[in-house]
């Protein structure tokens, strides 16, 4: 699952710069400080570092399932995690060490806890590559669990033939992604969004990564800068910040006001990227595609980046789906939807809600047979979303059917809507 380019950069973290040829070393590494049967459970509990690619490559190379862990959930989540998938083995960071310790002693099971920051400085004595391994495309590759909107957390099993159904859409279909692709990996990698967008198709690509250290601005600023990104993977929240602080700046000159209104109106991304070549050079100035999921975008900041020369490419979807479900083609977005159905990808709408099936929807929830059948029915993942199609076959997303509120004369009102139109009282 990743194509070894020899000493090209696979990684880098701050100053330091793993190749390809690195990198495997540091899988073989830490495969060989634990041993699993197929199948078998790792849980990986780290916050963004190489240590956290090395441990899931090497869990893959083991034939296990890794199942990520949020570094940020408390004791008590931690521990029902655990319990529920029971790994053999944690990989763990220093930081989050005394965490897991009390959510272990809460789960009841010992498995075996492996810190990843003293797993990069072992010694490497008689390792030998057992070379790449092979995968059947409905074998598990991954297990995340997803809170959803109720219940307790539930264990989403994909498998490596939804995971790669994603690396086609993005590198064949729409060909966003290639081996040139530098990628910045900034959001938590326990996520599906991130895992799949920042880590899996761009090494298996043999595409560079590069890890931004913190959320904080100066990271992520140099992590664009140093190493010349071309995609960023990020949420609504990022981009709105982003926006926030240039749209502030150019409101403070009239005319770089006047600029912004004129490249508005005129529409093209070339003027756009001529005037406003100091925002491209502040984002390292390789930038090719914004990435925008998790969450709907805000079409007002869509709009603005399209005006500053960037293409924000949304997409729609859920862990379920490995995750993509919907996503924009360069060079036709509509702002305020998140695109078209992927090529491998089916969609229809019953009773207003979105129903989506095709080879990138999950195997099931792990030990939940009955929650599986309640989404899963004939071959439908139904999302609980709901939308529409407009005549051009773009998706668009107006609510959640479960916050539907039923009003004592049977009326149904969307919270969604109701919270435009308090956004827009000037009293709000």
């Amino acid at each position: 699952m990743i194509k070894n380019q020899g000493n090209k950069t696979a990684i880098a973290y701050g100053s330091e710069k793993i190749s390809f040829t690195d990198l495997f070393s540091k899988i073989d590494l830490f495969s060989s400080l634990f041993s699993i049967q197929p199948t078998e459970h790792v849980v990986v509990f780290s916050e963004n570092q190489p240590g956290w690619i090395y441990a899931f490559y090497a869990i893959w190379q083991q034939k296990g399932v890794p199942v990520p862990i949020d570094f940020m959930a408390a004791a008590s989540e931690v521990a029902y995690i655990i319990k529920d998938s029971a790994p053999k083995v944690i990989f763990c960071s220093a930081d989050r060490l005394k965490l897991m310790t009390e959510a272990i002693g809460l789960s009841g099971i010992s498995p075996r806890v492996i810190i990843i920051e003293e797993a990069e400085k072992s010694v490497a004595e008689n390792i030998s590559s057992i070379g790449t391994v092979e995968h059947e495309t409905n074998d598990t590759a991954v297990i995340i669990y997803t809170s959803g909107t109720t219940g307790s957390p539930k264990g989403v099993m994909l498998s490596f033939g939804n995971i790669l159904t994603n690396v086609r859409a993005v590198s064949e279909h729409i060909p966003i992604y290639n081996s040139d692709s530098r990628v910045m990996i900034l959001l938590p990698l326990h996520h599906v969004f991130p895992l799949v967008g920042t880590m899996i198709i761009t090494l298996y690509l043999g595409a560079s990564v590069a890890i931004s250290p913190t959320m904080a601005s100066e990271d992520i600023m140099a992590t664009l800068q140093n190493n010349a990104i071309t995609i960023i993977i990020g949420v609504p929240r990022l981009y709105a910040a982003i926006r926030k602080g240039i749209v502030d700046k150019i409101n403070k000159s009239a005319v770089a006001k006047m600029l912004f209104s004129l490249a508005g109106t005129i529409n093209s991304k070339r003027f756009s990227k001529l005037v406003f070549g100091t925002v491209h050079r502040k984002l390292g100035g390789a930038v090719e595609v914004l990435v925008a999921g998790g969450a709907a975008l805000d079409p007002a900041v869509g709009r603005d980046f399209q005006i500053l020369g960037f293409e924000v490419l949304e997409g729609y979807g859920m862990t379920e789906a490995a995750p993509m479900i919907t996503f924009t083609q360069p060079g036709r977005v509509r702002i305020g939807s998140p695109g078209e159905v992927m090529k491998e990808t089916t969609i229809r709408i019953e009773d207003g809600e979105i129903l989506a099936s095709g080879p990138n929807i999950m195997k099931g929830y792990y030990n939940r047979p009955e929650e599986t059948a309640e989404v899963l029915r004939d071959g439908w993942l139904y999302t609980g979303d709901l939308g529409y199609l407009d005549k051009d076959g773009y998706l668009f997303i107006t609510g959640r059917k479960k916050e539907i509120i039923v009003l004592s004369n049977g009326k149904n009102v969307n919270p969604a809507e109701l919270e435009s139109i308090l956004l827009e009282s000037p009293l709000v």
